[in-house]
């Protein structure tokens, strides 16, 4: 039987596996909101701009991949170019990635983009 609860991380974990996937150590904010994501809760995270908010919702991302579970991470970039970079730092540390912009979205694309989720 699978259980339905989330495992309980320690900080230390999650700071392990983030530095051992992207190989950087996550500040305490972006433990806090992963933990916090991870565990269901509804978070609203104000940071400057290229202060790390979105490696917060890879975390959980990486979290649940290292339980064995599916997971879907969908992350609105408002440009391109970020989100092609986010991207390659995700293809980068194994993990797959489809960055969709106006260029490419078209059926194609999709039917990639199902395949790189469901893999």
């Amino acid at each position: 039987m699978v259980s339905t609860t989330p495992r309980e991380w320690t900080v230390q974990e999650v700071c392990e596996l983030v530095q051992a996937k992207f190989g950087k150590h996550p500040c305490w904010y972006q433990v806090k909101t992963a933990l916090a994501l991870y565990a269901g809760k509804d978070v609203i995270r104000c940071t400057p701009t290229g202060a790390g908010k979105t490696l917060s919702f890879w975390i959980p991302l990486l979290m649940a991949l290292e339980e064995g579970c599916e997971a879907m991470t969908i992350v609105v970039t408002p440009l391109n170019l970020l989100g092609k970079q986010n991207q390659g730092l995700l293809e980068k540390a194994g993990l797959s990635a489809l960055a969709v912009s106006m260029r490419n979205a078209n059926r194609e694309t999709w039917k990639v983009g199902v395949y790189l989720i469901a893999t």
